[in-house]
């Protein structure tokens, strides 16, 4: 939706629930439509067996549901992360928080939906990359890929037995790419 004046993020936090699903790019509210049976499907799959590790480790959070990560300011951008991992040193257990997140998770996972295209996924990952997040994850519903973008360095594309992992930054978390698209 163009807008005279560009939106806020505190503008689009306060319309967020009113508007429906979108995000707010460079100002602008960008509409979004349901991510479908598969892509949820996806989603649930990756929260699933991260936040099992997070649980267990006790070393931070998960969170889903297009979470708003404040991205860009002046003109604001606000993604909504399919999933993403924060530890417990960048948003400390116990603190009350509310709103769009401001800190830098260490991981982000987008899933291609049926409308989403590579072009679209790398304008978000150069934002996720210009806003410091340490790791991003697309998974690739048709090739069950998931492509691994580290800050700073090469990525690399893992499928079926290929395992996943960060020790640096999910330490003792390992789970084979095909599982994240399993039944």
């Amino acid at each position: 939706m163009k807008t005279s004046t560009p939106v806020t993020a505190d503008q689009f936090e306060r319309l967020a629930a009113s508007i429906g699903s979108c995000e707010l790019v460079k100002g602008e509210l960008v509409a979004m439509s349901p991510g479908g049976v598969e892509h949820s499907r996806i989603v649930t799959n990756f929260v699933l067996h991260l936040g099992t590790w997070a649980s267990k480790s006790k070393g931070g959070r998960v969170l889903s549901g297009e979470a708003g990560v404040i991205v860009g300011r002046d003109p604001d951008t606000v993604r909504g992360a399919d999933v993403l991992y924060i530890s417990y040193k960048r948003l400390p257990k116990g603190q009350k928080w509310s709103g769009f997140l401001t800190q830098r998770p260490e991981l982000i996972v987008e899933v291609l939906g049926l409308k989403d295209t590579w072009a679209d996924m790398e304008t978000k990952l150069a934002e996720y990359r210009g806003f410091g997040v340490d790791l991003v994850w697309i998974g690739d519903p048709q090739t069950q890929t998931v492509r691994v973008h580290p800050r700073g360095g090469k990525p690399a594309t893992f499928h079926g037995d290929d395992e996943l992992s960060s020790p640096k930054l999910l330490p003792g978390f390992r789970c084979k790419a095909k599982e994240f698209f399993e039944e």
